[in-house]
């Protein structure tokens, strides 16, 4: 992916924004805190924001990773919202974990696609 960052202030906003998720994403990983959700939402729209107003490769090139990204948050979000008890059940934990693990994975990819690890 020939992309030259130079000057180019977009995508470095969007490759912090990468750095920023796959952070949040290990933080929840470890601690399984589900407040830290809230932080990659914001994280996750300003990346789809940015990416699919892109035409440079750099962002139809990982429209794939892209997707997994946006459609596993999606999930987990809709497992949070659809469990009934007061705090957050063994299954629904698990299942929101797989879901983050999908995203830090497509992360990486996206990362290692741009050269940068």
């Amino acid at each position: 992916m020939a992309t030259d960052l130079v000057g180019n202030e977009t995508l470095q906003r969007f490759i912090k924004l990468l750095c920023d998720l796959n952070h949040e994403a290990v933080d929840f990983l470890k601690s399984g805190n589900a407040e830290l959700l809230f932080a990659m939402n914001d994280t996750i729209e300003e990346i789809y924001a940015i990416q699919h107003a892109g035409t440079e490769d750099a962002y139809t090139a990982i429209e794939e990773d892209a997707q997994i990204i946006y459609k596993n948050f999606n999930a987990a979000v809709t497992m949070m919202k659809s469990n009934e008890n007061a705090a957050v059940d063994k299954t629904t934990s698990e299942a929101v974990k797989i879901f983050v693990r999908n995203i830090f994975d497509a992360n990486v990819r996206i990362v290692l696609a741009y050269g940068l690890a």
